[in-house]
């Protein structure tokens, strides 16, 4: 009697258990609408060979940034922008930045959920939401997390994160659609001589001025609000808008922006950003264009399957002609200068994985993979540096895209 007693009570034990268990799955879970989306290309066998033959293995670079990078500053799940290891001499400590980018997390999280790690994934979204601002940060940070976020909800999202996509979508774009205007600065030389919103392709004569470049027109900054054209990730409206989030036509509509934003029929690069009814041609230098802000333009461009053939093919052609993509595109030169864009390299990794070009993926390999830390005593070998005033600094963006690009 005792041994049927105990039994029914085991048994009754159970059920209230899982009926306990199924109602909380129904709560958060039960009624998520899960997303239909489109994601970015899975980076199969041979594509990970030729990044590996390079020096970049997936497995190895995504463990060493774990351990480097991750709650390094006692932020137990967030990554610092970048992290400076200890140099040769003693006063030489390794240091992080210190500095936490919302981008940088949206990257972690998704290599989080590309390499399916649930209790990670979960952790690191629930620290995210609780640390940022999200009506302080930029459009660029917000967009990427949006991406990684609706990532993360088709897979492992509950009712919960659905509520708070839908609130992120309202800080980010207003009820037509149209990312909201951000504060931005660009370049201008002293007393007005040259602004960076003048149009090149009017031919109006406005190069002359380009010609003046040197110590005798320092450079100023101009406040503007606009929309910047690199934060307008094309992929992520699609989804958006093809999941209820954007009304009917914002993709088209905010593609049409983007597209408009190419410099010229000769210059296929793109505009910095678009203000008050114009587009700004130029970033950080007066006199020319921010090849970084435009290769980030073709990745977006690249992802909804909508990049000019001649954009591609002018950014091959720079890879093929001179092996490396510096910074700034000069108008009056007609020719790129300046420091090697090494911050973009992985974006073009990117973008090779969403034209299938084996080959410009390979160069990028090339690239990246020439500042592979190869110390076996280094506590970030397999991890991509900079090297900073005889310094080595690994940047968190570069190291986590590289790995989604190889994962």
């Amino acid at each position: 009697m005792k041994k049927r007693i105990t039994i029914i009570i085991i048994c009754a034990l159970a059920a209230l258990i899982l009926g306990g268990g199924y109602l909380l799955y129904q709560r958060y879970y039960g009624g998520a609408v899960k997303f239909d989306i489109e994601t970015a290309p899975i980076v199969d066998f041979e594509h990970r060979s030729v990044a590996s033959d390079h020096g970049i293995v997936s497995d190895y670079l995504w463990m060493r940034t774990k351990q480097l990078m991750v709650g390094v500053d006692d932020e137990s799940m967030l990554i610092p922008s970048s992290y400076m290891i200890a140099g040769r001499l003693s006063y030489q400590d390794a240091e992080s930045s210190g500095e936490y980018r919302l981008e940088d997390q949206a990257l972690l999280l998704m290599m989080y959920v590309r390499s399916g790690d649930r209790i990670k994934a979960m952790q690191l979204k629930e620290q995210i939401l609780g640390y940022f601002d999200f009506e302080a940060v930029s459009n660029t940070d917000l967009a990427a997390f949006l991406d990684a976020y609706i990532n993360y909800y088709t897979v492992y999202g509950s009712v919960k994160d659905g509520e708070k996509i839908e609130e992120l979508v309202h800080v980010l774009f207003d009820e037509e659609g149209n990312m909201r205007p951000e504060a931005l600065s660009v370049a201008s030389y002293e007393q007005g001589s040259f602004y960076s919103l003048d149009d090149p392709s009017e031919g109006d004569g406005s190069y002359s001025s380009l010609e003046q470049i040197g110590e005798e027109h320092p450079v100023e900054y101009s406040s503007l609000t606009g929309i910047r054209i690199s934060s307008i990730d094309l992929r992520l409206i699609r989804n958006l808008e093809n999941n209820g989030l954007l009304p009917a036509g914002s993709y088209e509509k905010n593609l049409a922006l983007v597209l408009g934003a190419q410099v010229s029929d000769d210059i296929p690069l793109f505009a910095y950003a678009y203000a008050d009814g114009i587009y700004v041609y130029s970033h950080n230098v007066a006199a020319a264009v921010d090849v970084e802000e435009s290769v980030v333009t073709m990745r977006h461009l690249s992802e909804t399957g909508d990049l000019p053939s001649d954009s591609y093919n002018w950014l091959k052609m720079q890879i093929l002609n001179y092996g490396l993509v510096r910074q700034q595109y000069y108008y009056s030169y007609g020719s790129t200068q300046g420091s090697e864009a090494v911050g973009i390299y992985s974006d073009i990794m990117h973008i090779a994985l969403e034209i299938d070009d084996m080959d410009m993926y390979e160069r990028a390999c090339i690239l990246e993979g020439s500042r592979v830390a190869t110390y076996s005593s280094s506590p970030a070998l397999s991890m991509i540096y900079r090297e900073e005033d005889g310094r080595f600094v690994f940047y968190a963006r570069e190291n986590l895209d590289v790995c989604l690009a190889v994962t």
